[in-house]
C-alpha cells in the first residue's frame, strides 16, 4: 500500500477528534461535576468550533476514551467501526460520518495504546478522506509528530488543539459547513457508542454524567445539521437524531451550590457548585438501543 498522504490523515484525525464525543466539566472523585473557573496552559475538555455561523463547545473525544479507561471498562477493540468501511461507503454523507466516527475511535485506540489499530484506522481514514477530496489541510511535520507520540496521552492532547485550530480553518476556507457538520456528528455518535456500549458504564457516575451531558449538545448538533444540510441528503440521519434526542429529554441533574474560593496569589475563582445526573436503567436501555441503530444505519 501507498504512503497515506499527510494532509487527509491528519485532518480526519483532527476532525474527528475534535468536533466530537462525550464530554465535559470537571468530575470529582465520587462522580458529581464541579465547574472551575481557572486560567492554565493544559489542554481543555472542549473546543470552540465555529461552522455555519454558529458557535458549539464541542467535548474531546480524548477525554471521553481517558475516562472510560479511568472508569475501569475493558477496551474492546471490535467495538470501534470496521476499517474496511472506508473501501466501500459512498456519497458524501455517509463518508462523512465515518469520517467522523474514525476519528473518534483514533482517539480511543490511541489513549489504549493500541498502536497497531491506530495506524490501521489512520489509513482508513485516508481512504475515506480521499473519496471527500481533503486535502491541503496540514503539513508533513504535524503528521510526523502525532505519530511519533501515539502513545504520549500528554503529546496527543497538545497535538489536538493545534490540528483542530488547522481542520476549522480549512473547512471555513473551502465553505465545506456540510461535511463539517457531518464529521462532526459521526464522531459524536462514535464517541457516545463507546461510552454506553459496555453495561458497566452505568454503574460509574462519572461515566453517566458524561453521558447525560449530551442532552445539550445533541439538540445543537440537529440544528447545525439542518442548517448545514441545503441539499436535504441527510433527512433520514437527521430524524434518527431528533428520535434520539426525545430519550434524551427526561434525564435529569440535581445541583448543589458550594460558595467560589478565591486564590487572590493565583488569581484564581474555583466554582465548587456540583451537579449530578441520573438516568433510569429503561432510559439508559433506549438510548443505547437508538445509538446502536443509528450507528448500524451508517456502517450499512
Amino acid at each position: 500500500m501507498a504512503a497515506p498522504k499527510p494532509s487527509i490523515i491528519a485532518l480526519g484525525l483532527s476532525l474527528g477528534l475534535l468536533i466530537a464525543s462525550c464530554g465535559g466539566s470537571d468530575t470529582a472523585s465520587d462522580g458529581t461535576q464541579s465547574d472551575t473557573l481557572a486560567v492554565d496552559t493544559t489542554p481543555k475538555e472542549t473546543e470552540l468550533i465555529n461552522v455555519g455561523g454558529q458557535l458549539f463547545s464541542i467535548p474531546s473525544p480524548v477525554q471521553t476514551a481517558l475516562a472510560i479507561r479511568k472508569a475501569g471498562l475493558k477496551y474492546q477493540k471490535d467495538l470501534t467501526a470496521p476499517l474496511d468501511k472506508g473501501d466501500v461507503v459512498v456519497g458524501k454523507v455517509g463518508q462523512s460520518l465515518v469520517l467522523g466516527m474514525y476519528g473518534a475511535d483514533m482517539a480511543y485506540v490511541t489513549v489504549h495504546k493500541d498502536g497497531q489499530r491506530a495506524m490501521a484506522t489512520m489509513q482508513a481514514i485516508e481512504k475515506v478522506g480521499n473519496k471527500l477530496e481533503l486535502t491541503n489541510s496540514f503539513d508533513r511535520a504535524l503528521l510526523e509528530k502525532f505519530k511519533a507520540n501515539l502513545g504520549s496521552e500528554d503529546s496527543l492532547l497538545q497535538f489536538s488543539g493545534t490540528a483542530f485550530r488547522a481542520a476549522d480553518q480549512y473547512l471555513k476556507n473551502n465553505q465545506r459547513d456540510d461535511v463539517s457538520a457531518l464529521v462532526l456528528a459521526g464522531g459524536w455518535l462514535e464517541s457516545l457508542y463507546l461510552t454506553i456500549s459496555d453495561p458497566a458504564a452505568a454503574k460509574d457516575q462519572t461515566l453517566v454524567n458524561r453521558i447525560g451531558e449530551q442532552k445539550n449538545t445533541l439538540a445543537a448538533l440537529v440544528e447545525l445539521l439542518e442548517r448545514s444540510d441545503k441539499e436535504k441528503a441527510a433527512t433520514t440521519f437527521i430524524a434518527g437524531l431528533k428520535e434520539l434526542n426525545a430519550l434524551f429529554a427526561g434525564i435529569t441533574s440535581t445541583y448543589t451550590f458550594q460558595e467560589p474560593v478565591t486564590d487572590a496569589a493565583k488569581k484564581t475563582t474555583f466554582i465548587n457548585s456540583t451537579s449530578t445526573i441520573t438516568i433510569p436503567a429503561d432510559q439508559l436501555g433506549a438510548i443505547s438501543a437508538k445509538v446502536t441503530a443509528l450507528r448500524n444505519m451508517i456502517l450499512a
